[in-house]
Formats: structure tokens, C-alpha cells, sequence
């Protein structure tokens, strides 16, 4: 995969102790594998296999996928606003790649 794109959507400020929805879309076909391209050619299975995020150093949150999960994957997960920081979203795909990408929360 040439290049990542992956939408996150979170407020940008928070109260401490408030619970914060958190949404990312990542645009991955999400090949399960098998299927056969228009050359006639196997289609390799490549899928992203896992999502972490870490908040201010802390896990909160993790994802396994399979390959079930449909192409541009959504999910949709609530953390506590503790302090500022970054929420780190790692992904890895099959083939051992990770796409990593960062949002800042600022809390009041």
C-alpha cells in the first residue's frame, strides 16, 4: 500500500473526567485474499490486523481484525479525558507494516 489515509474525529478540547467518542475511518481495501484480479492473478490476502491506541503513553483501546472486517474500516470507541496529550492510533497491516498517526487532546 502506497499510501495511508485515515480519518480521526475527536474534540480537540475536553473537561477532566469527561468521556470523549472517538471515530476513525481508514481507507484500506482490505483484500481478504483469494479472489482472482483481472490479469488472472491471486489477489494475496492484506488486511490491517490490529489497531492500538495509546493515550498519553497509556493504552486504552485495541482492535484485532479479521477478515470479515469490510474495506475502510470503521470504528468507534469513548476514552476519559484525563490530561493533555496525544492519542497515538497504530495500525498493522499483514506483511508486518504499521501506519501510525496522532491527535492531540487538550483538557480543561
Amino acid at each position: 500500500m502506497a499510501s495511508f489515509n485515515a480519518r480521526i474525529t475527536m474534540p480537540a478540547e475536553a473537561k477532566a473526567g469527561e468521556i470523549v467518542e472517538i471515530r476513525v475511518l481508514v481507507r484500506h481495501p482490505m483484500d481478504r485474499g483469494g479472489q482472482v484480479d483481472a490479469e488472472g492473478r491471486v489477489v494475496p490476502r492484506k488486511i490491517l490486523n490490529r489497531l492500538t491506541v495509546t493515550y498519553v503513553g497509556e493504552p486504552v483501546f485495541r482492535y484485532d481484525m479479521h477478515t470479515g472486517i469490510s474495506a475502510n474500516p470503521f470504528v468507534s470507541f469513548t476514552t476519559r479525558a484525563v490530561e493533555t496529550g496525544d492519542l497515538t492510533f497504530e495500525w498493522r497491516e499483514d506483511g508486518g507494516a504499521t501506519f501510525t498517526r496522532t491527535a492531540r487532546l487538550v483538557v480543561t
